[in-house]
């Protein structure tokens, strides 16, 4: 009997540490920058072309991003305290710039994890590219595709 009892014991206390532990996989899918991916128009199709950029500017953050690369797919990030961010384009002669607008939410994955900032609904309100497309407005890491397809010709 005294047997029975330490064995419900133990197996009760067992139990008891694997209920306890805490899920530590707190890895956000949320992300704050913005994909872009470069193309050209060759013969009627879409072509990724390399460009090279003598610097890029954001004058909510007063930073200089890639300066003189040359780059096909890059990230940029996004300002969380605001609902806007700009980004200035120089290459070449060129000078092009894009306004985003956006929402900022908080949420909460689970207790242990904490605030999450998740970016939603993102858009343009200027831009001076030849052209530009949107392809999806959620910044998650789970999207393989660029958030912004720019064209230039």
């Amino acid at each position: 009997m005294k047997s029975m009892i330490k064995k419900s014991i133990l197996i009760a206390l067992i139990f008891s540490i694997f209920a306890c532990d805490v899920d530590s996989n707190c890895n956000t899918l949320n992300v704050d920058f913005v994909t872009f991916q470069t193309f050209t128009i060759k013969e009627g199709e879409e072509e990724q072309v390399q460009v090279i950029f003598d610097s890029i500017v954001s004058p909510e953050s007063d930073s200089t991003f890639f300066q003189s690369d040359t780059l096909s797919i890059f990230e940029l990030p996004l300002n969380p305290g605001s609902n806007q961010t700009s980004f200035y384009f120089y290459y070449g002669p060129f000078v092009d710039s894009i306004e985003f607008n956006y929402e900022t939410r908080n949420a909460v994955d689970s207790p242990e994890c904490g605030i999450d900032l998740e970016f939603v609904g993102m858009d343009t309100t200027f831009q001076t590219f030849d052209s530009l497309v949107i392809v999806n407005d959620t910044l998650k890491r789970t999207v393989n595709a660029p958030n912004i397809k720019l064209y230039i010709f």
